[in-house]
């Protein structure tokens, strides 16, 4: 497509009808919800998750296939892309969700905990890169999107190794899409700030946090799982077919606030 869009084409640009998109970590929120996202459009859906009964709900939630993986194994993945391959000709996109988090103050923090928040975060995230650029080279190109975090560039206490390994997620981010451009492969992150998931909105030790987080953010709200998961279906389609190398942040405005309080009136010092 090339040259003056006509104002249906715009619609068609979003569709993902024929393509194949493969979700790691369809866990309730953010995972389930790019899943149902990318199935809406039209694509099928591999759903992976280290929880099979989860992966399968999500599979035939969207009409698609369930896949079990433990994303830290060294192989596991790589099993998952030949079974999708097999069973549907191609993949044309994957999305990795995963990213858990170990709160410790930076202070009380060990190798362990250090080893553990960048092998689930920073080295899996290399391993699913590694491993997708294969297929997505056979498909003629392809999308290739990561969920990030505003902690990466931004700090809250006991959130340092997350936000470390977050920060070296974006930096992969960048050079694979230099690296991967001529491919055809785009590379694109999306750091979502707080986001009311399913456990945290049943969490009762979130409610004042949750209380808090939202009267701070500009949109005076917190982001929605769908919130975030639109935004990997805008970068996973050809409407962000120029779109690579880049963090799309959906926070409700919430990193724009200059973190120190204004003057009491106007005039003071």
């Amino acid at each position: 497509m090339s040259g003056q869009l006509r104002s249906d084409d715009y619609t068609d640009l979003i569709r993902l009808n024929g393509q194949v998109h493969v979700v790691v970590g369809v866990g309730p929120g953010i995972g389930r919800e790019t899943a149902v996202a990318l199935a809406t459009a039209g694509a099928a859906v591999v759903c992976v998750d280290v929880d099979e009964a989860q992966a399968t709900a999500v599979a035939e939630e969207v009409g698609g296939a369930a896949a079990v993986c433990d994303i830290t194994a060294p192989d596991a993945f790589a099993q998952v892309l030949a079974d999708a391959e097999r069973r549907f000709g191609r993949v044309d996109g994957v999305t990795d969700v995963v990213g858990l988090v170990r709160w410790r103050p930076l202070t009380d923090a060990g190798d362990d905990d250090w080893r553990w928040q960048s092998d689930v975060v920073a080295a899996q995230a290399v391993r699913v890169l590694r491993t997708s650029v294969p297929y997505l080279r056979r498909a003629g190109g392809g999308s290739l999107t990561y969920i990030a975090s505003v902690s990466a560039f931004t700090s809250a206490p006991g959130h340092g190794l997350y936000g470390m390994a977050k920060s070296a997620l974006l930096s992969m981010v960048r050079t694979a899409a230099v690296e991967l451009g001529p491919y055809g492969i785009r590379v694109n992150a999306v750091s979502p700030g707080a986001t009311l998931t399913p456990r945290m909105a049943a969490d009762p030790r979130f409610e004042s946090a949750n209380r808090a987080n939202a009267a701070r953010t500009p949109l005076r709200k917190l982001a929605r799982p769908h919130d975030i998961a639109a935004a990997v279906l805008f970068l996973s389609s050809r409407l962000a077919g120029h779109v690579t190398g880049h963090d799309l942040v959906v926070d409700g405005g919430l990193t724009n606030i200059w973190p120190l309080e204004p003057p009491a009136a106007e005039g003071a010092s």
